[in-house]
């Protein structure tokens, strides 16, 4: 203005160009959610205007960290939930259970089991009902520690079984020392029913059953067994090399496994050292 101006250029600019952008010609780019200033200036005597943006990022997607499971009657799980995108403006999940009587559900994504029986729970977005996911859960009755009783050399913490001898760790033999009335079950990290002879290691499954109804389960830790197979080589020790390098990150399980000194820390470089000790027949791994 006015329109008889000799100059009619203008430069734009974003106070905030990772929320949204602006070209010479005007043309805003939305990026993500947020806010930034369009200020839009005369080049001949630096006139300008400003207007006000804010970007709305909408729901897309969701992820739960939980799939169908068993709990016991007085159990509570929680659910963790994420929106996608990241920056999606609301991040509200709203959370219900279709028998609310077998299991509740609460704001924070707590499920507490309540009696026997079958129910789903639905995790949805806030913004949008039509993105959820649900997932089943048996609730199943409450096993006393008394009913089950494990024989030396293993060890239960919580529900992690360590104390395996590498020399004795076939289904059998870990069968063989648990002592219970009920059903003995031993799965590998593919949830898949291993066999008598089936060599065990860490992420292996211990489930106790009750008429085919899962009662409680453990996991199985072996130290130095860093992938699994119930061995430790040096297979083992290029995994952990690999993961310390950031080159492929092990599970939690694993990186338990190779946590030899039990100090709760990440696995690292002395780690490597006692199993490379152990292998070489230096020092053995105390399970």
């Amino acid at each position: 203005m006015p329109e008889e101006a000799k100059d009619h250029k203008v430069t734009y600019t974003s106070s905030h160009p990772e929320v949204a952008t602006v070209d010479e010609k005007g043309r805003i780019t939305a990026l993500r959610s947020g806010k930034t200033t369009i200020t839009v200036k005369a080049q001949e005597n630096e006139v300008e205007n400003q207007i006000e943006i804010e970007v709305y990022s909408k729901v897309t997607g969701m992820t739960i960290n939980q799939t169908g499971t068993y709990m016991q009657v007085g159990e509570v799980l929680q659910i963790h939930a994420s929106i996608e995108p990241e920056d999606a403006n609301n991040q509200n999940i709203e959370y219900s259970s279709l028998q609310p009587d077998i299991a509740s559900v609460d704001t924070t994504g707590k499920v507490t089991a309540k009696q026997e029986g079958k129910t789903t729970i639905r995790v949805a977005s806030e913004e949008n009902n039509q993105i959820y996911k649900e997932f089943a859960i048996t609730v199943v009755r409450k096993m006393e520690d008394s009913e089950i009783h494990f024989d030396t050399p293993l060890k239960v913490n919580l529900f992690e079984i360590t104390g395996i001898e590498v020399e004795h760790n076939t289904v059998k033999e870990i069968k063989e020392k648990i002592v219970t009335n009920l059903e003995v079950v031993l799965v590998n990290k593919n949830n898949q029913i291993m066999q008598e002879t089936d060599i065990v290691g860490t992420g292996t499954k211990v489930q106790i059953k009750e008429n085919g109804n899962l009662l409680r389960e453990y996991k199985i830790i072996v130290y130095g067994d860093a992938n699994g197979d119930g061995k430790i080589n040096s297979v083992d020790l290029l995994v952990l090399q690999r993961h310390i390098l950031e080159i492929e990150r092990m599970e939690e399980v694993y990186q338990k496994a190779c946590n030899i000194r039990k100090d709760g820390k990440k696995p690292s470089s002395v780690d490597l050292l006692l199993i490379q000790r152990h292998i070489l027949k230096l020092k053995q791994i105390e399970q």
